[in-house]
């Protein structure tokens, strides 16, 4: 058996993908060069993406990092369950278990519609001076939550990174570690980004509750930068919202919790206090977002401490004097339903 392409093996074959691809529309299509006229990669944790074109038609082609052994069965169950269970939130897409050829054997890839977007915490950095467009996005984004649960899946890791801001539409990206019901019984393939995941989060975690410590770690980001966008000058480190992992592994204790306290928005306290609480708890007993909003999740917040003298958090996250955030070079970025963002230069570590 031919063993496993590495990222330099992967660019080699899409430089001919009649020849090296199994779809038929995909071996028409012409792969995104960049300038040095190779096949322009954007890869991620688990997989590298390539951009094919083909007339009116644009498809993202997914070809995996790692060896997944149940791979065409986690995506045949997620794609069957998507399409029973439509979310607007989310794209069609097949996966082609012989889609591509190399080194005389085959290997699978995802192809699914490129789609337009703008990343989620680049759309908020444009935001941050006009609340009331933050807040519809908050709202927005509850909407998507509340999506997800009534469709009965769980995205697996919901983060800045993840999530498409088209107009008002928002699209999830990167599927590989979505759960469905069909999948009852396995183990998550990845544990998400640390700094929207629960600190306690490991393989065996793999449920229809996977997304509610996030889902609040974003909801509550939102609702704070709208009553002072400060926090996003003191907090933002390029990869996050305002909370990085040492902040759950401290919860209560660093910095961001006690500037959410000295806030004195009675809502941001509330939820800041019930997110410090789901820390201590497993996380297949947490609350759905919308029972946290309604204070009807049987959580008591803990209680915060207004902080005193700001902290400036640097790039790594610790607390510390840190420079500001580059500003974006683009506003608008086309991105895959289902892909890794590209990596920026300031994001070491992106994942786990």
């Amino acid at each position: 058996m031919a063993t496993w392409p590495d990222l330099t093996e992967y660019h080699e074959a899409l430089q001919f993908p009649q020849r090296s691809l199994g779809d038929p529309e995909l071996q028409k299509a012409q792969i995104e060069k960049d300038r040095f006229g190779m096949p322009k990669p954007a890869t991620g944790g688990n997989a590298v993406v390539y951009k094919a074109t083909e007339g009116q038609n644009v498809w993202a082609v997914r070809c995996f990092l790692r060896p997944i052994t149940d791979h065409a069965e986690r995506y045949a169950a997620i794609s069957k369950h998507l399409s029973k269970n439509r979310s607007a939130h989310s794209t069609e897409f097949v996966y082609l278990a012989d889609g591509l050829r190399i080194k005389g054997g085959t290997f699978p890839i995802v192809k699914m519609a490129w789609v337009q977007g703008e990343l989620l915490d680049r759309c908020v950095e444009g935001l941050l001076d006009k609340p009331r467009e933050l807040a519809a996005l908050r709202e927005r984004f509850r909407g998507l939550v509340k999506d997800i649960e009534k469709a009965k899946f769980a995205h697996g890791d919901l983060q800045h990174g993840n999530i498409l801001v088209n107009g008002k539409d928002l699209l999830l990206i990167d599927y590989d570690g979505m759960w469905v019901p069909a999948l009852i019984g396995r183990k998550a393939t990845e544990i998400g980004h640390r700094a929207y995941q629960h600190p306690k989060r490991g393989i065996n975690d793999y449920g229809q509750w996977l997304d509610r410590f996030s889902a609040l770690v974003i909801y509550l980001s939102l609702l704070a930068l709208e009553v002072d966008r400060k926090l996003w000058d003191q907090y933002y480190t390029g990869d996050n919202l305002i909370f990085t992992r040492e902040d759950f592994n401290e919860p209560g204790k660093s910095p961001v919790w006690g500037d959410l306290a000295s806030l004195e928005h009675g809502e941001v306290t509330r939820l800041a206090g019930i997110l410090a609480a789901m820390i201590g708890r497993p996380l297949k007993d947490l609350p759905r977002l919308e029972a946290v909003i309604s204070n009807s999740g049987g959580l008591k917040p803990l209680q915060l401490r207004p902080g005193g003298p700001r902290l400036r958090r640097s790039r790594d996250g610790a607390p510390g004097l840190r420079r500001a955030a580059p500003p974006p070079t683009s506003r608008r970025s086309g991105r895959p339903s289902g892909r890794a963002p590209e990596k920026r230069p300031s994001r070491a570590g992106r994942r786990k």
